[in-house]
């Protein structure tokens, strides 16, 4: 129970960027380009997908990658929590507004409950592993995860390696797309591929206790 105090706590703490932040501004503008683009071959169910892990890359960046949240996940441990509970009540903070996006653009573009549930999972998925990345390399990295999954996440590492000369940066894509949590696994969640739903939650998962430790590292390096 104290573990899930910390949680809500830390959560509550981060409450106020929904609206004093410009991540409520990006994540409207990011809807309203997923519908606009939905009437111009996007079809649903990648609309959802790009809703969760878009919206999710732009929550780590709001929620925890500004200089001051930085600097913050380590002092704050000064109270009575933990860094996991540091870690997930961020990665909550994260999830929840883009998990709202998602529901927005699948009720924007007629209600399909498989590509909710599967655009729900990879914003479980992406938040985790964007926490991670903002909390270890920056801002930087976030914008290049971003641009990624924009432009390759929604394809088939098959599709990349069947190139005639994939080369070593196609190669590396491909496997980052195999490892990684990647949208095009996640299509199948739509249609109760149960796999496909462990591999969300490994990654939000996974993403959390690597958040975790580094700032627990972070608190060691700075005490």
């Amino acid at each position: 129970m104290r573990f899930l105090r910390c949680v809500h706590a830390e959560f509550l703490l981060v409450l106020p960027r929904f609206t004093r932040s410009r991540l409520g501004i990006s994540l409207l503008a990011l809807g309203a380009t997923l519908t606009w683009l939905s009437t111009h071959g996007f079809d649903p169910l990648t609309a959802a997908l790009q809703a969760g892990a878009l919206g999710a890359i732009i929550g780590a960046v709001e929620i925890v990658g500004h200089a001051d949240d930085r600097v913050a996940l380590a002092t704050a441990l000064t109270h009575p929590t933990t860094s996991l509970a540091l870690a997930t009540g961020r990665w909550l903070a994260i999830v929840l507004p883009a998990a709202a996006l998602t529901i927005a653009c699948t009720a924007a573009l007629g209600w399909q409950s498989g590509s909710a549930a599967a655009g729900l999972a990879t914003a479980a998925a992406v938040a985790g592993c964007a926490l991670t990345v903002v909390v270890l390399l920056g801002n930087t990295a976030a914008l290049a995860l971003f641009l990624f999954i924009a432009v390759a996440g929604t394809l088939a590492p098959e599709r990349l390696v069947a190139l005639a000369h994939p080369g070593v940066l196609r190669l590396t894509a491909a496997s980052a797309l195999e490892l990684g949590p990647a949208l095009w696994h996640y299509r199948e969640i739509a249609t109760g591929d149960l796999d496909a739903v462990l591999h969300a939650l490994a990654w939000a998962g996974l993403g959390i206790l690597l958040s975790s430790a580094s700032i627990a590292h972070r608190r060691c390096h700075d005490s």
